[in-house]
């Protein structure tokens, strides 16, 4: 079967939702031991998946991988919608650490293999009508070598969500 890329792209909306994704960035400038923004979120979504890329390999530094949700308008208190991921040291190109989505401060979960990754079932509604807020990656520990990429898949819930990329 051939289809036409409209169609192949129709049908990504429809299972994985909206894909927004980082460009490959360095992690000493963006995993920082307080919170960093990574994305802005409009309005509410429904996060599917949210994924952190080893592009090049991690040091053997102790950074434990959590994200909070910071709405700026109206204005609610940071809080983190994930616990933190077991130690990031020295995980290999193309592993991941996968958002889970069951509960706020469940841990993230570390792929085993590179390029191989087990997404839940579970997601997460962010924000609200008209809100406005940052997704913030938290590194515990900053990093001191990598690079990485993040994957957010989402959908939006009202009328003009969206999200847009900080790093650029």
């Amino acid at each position: 079967m051939n289809l036409q890329p409209s169609t192949i792209k129709s049908l990504g909306l429809v299972t994985t939702g909206v894909i927004i994704q980082t460009p490959v960035f360095n992690n000493v400038t963006w995993i920082a031991a307080a919170a960093t923004a990574i994305f802005t979120v409009n309005g509410r979504i429904r996060i599917l998946s949210l994924d952190l890329e080893a592009v090049t390999a991690f040091s053997n530094t102790a950074t434990l991988l959590a994200w909070q949700f910071d709405q700026s308008a109206p204005a609610v208190a940071a809080f983190n919608i994930t616990g933190a991921a077991l130690t990031c040291a020295l995980i290999a190109q193309g592993r991941r650490v996968s958002f889970q989505g069951t509960a706020l401060a469940t841990a993230q979960v570390i792929s085993v293999n590179p390029g191989c990754s087990l997404q839940t079932p579970a997601t997460m509604d962010i924000g609200c009508l008209n809100s406005v807020g940052t997704l913030d990656i938290i590194g515990a520990v900053a990093a001191t070598s990598g690079t990485s990429i993040i994957t957010l898949c989402y959908v939006p819930m009202t009328e003009g969500a969206h999200v847009t990329n900080i790093i650029t």
